[in-house]
């Protein structure tokens, strides 16, 4: 029996790590990929569950067999934890969207990137329905006010987006936009950026952002931690 587990465990971990791999350098479809990780942690689940019994009976019956038993255990349950904690826990915690935006009642509109066709599917095709959501899911992520050009925040949007190893789509200094293409995750799954830099009449420049993830219903609170964590390092910008 833990023998078993052992190698049921062990497999898990093969499974999970060959697959995203798989999926992070495109060879196979990024869903693909993730499904896969989430059967392989089923996988450890059972085998972990297995092992605990096979301890307990090496125990009890006196036999061999305990270190097999408790390998399984610690393979299987480290598996689950790392699964709970980069998946379940954000999941748990984020709200389901996978458009997030800085303002929901105008929503920034790409103009070289084309957005998702199913990208409302999740509300049924209501984009009222969407907004109601993140109205609720993010009521105070909105845009950020700079005392600059647009074309001076703009640049320095795109100097930060170069930094992150973002796709730059497209950079119009004069219109005050930006389309790139992010990645999120260890798989870099593909996320749809537009950041919009508007004059405003004492000088200063409001900036808007929204992110879209290419797939997936949920994006485990990635587009939201993007927007956020690149508004403040726009602010800070020399």
């Amino acid at each position: 029996m833990g023998a078993f587990a052992l190698g049921g465990a062990l497999l898990a971990v093969a499974i999970a790590l060959i697959m995203l791999t798989l999926a992070r350098y495109g060879v196979i479809g990024k869903l693909t990929g993730f499904q896969w990780y989430v059967y392989a942690t089923y996988i450890a689940g059972a085998s972990a569950v297995i092992g605990l019994v096979g301890l307990l009976l090496a125990y009890i019956l006196k036999s061999r067999g305990r270190r097999r038993s408790a390998g399984a255990l610690v393979v299987g349950l480290a598996m689950v934890g790392i699964f709970y904690v980069m998946v379940l826990r954000p999941a748990q915690s984020a709200p389901f969207l996978h458009d997030v935006t800085t303002d929901i009642d105008d929503p920034p509109q790409f103009s070289a990137i084309t957005l998702r066709e199913d990208n409302l599917d999740q509300f049924e095709g209501s984009e009222e329905a969407w907004k109601s959501a993140h109205r609720e899911g993010y009521p105070t992520l909105g845009p950020v006010i700079i005392d600059k050009l647009p074309e001076l925040v703009i640049a320095d949007a795109r100097a930060i987006a170069e930094e992150r190893g973002w796709d730059i789509v497209e950079f119009d200094p004069e219109a005050g936009r930006l389309e790139a293409v992010a990645y999120a995750g260890f798989i870099r799954f593909k996320d749809d950026v537009l950041v919009e830099a508007t004059a405003i009449a004492d000088g200063s420049t409001r900036v808007d952002m929204r992110s879209v993830s290419q797939v997936g219903g949920s994006d485990l609170g990635y587009n939201a931690d993007r927007i956020r964590s690149f508004m403040a390092e726009l602010q800070t910008a020399e």
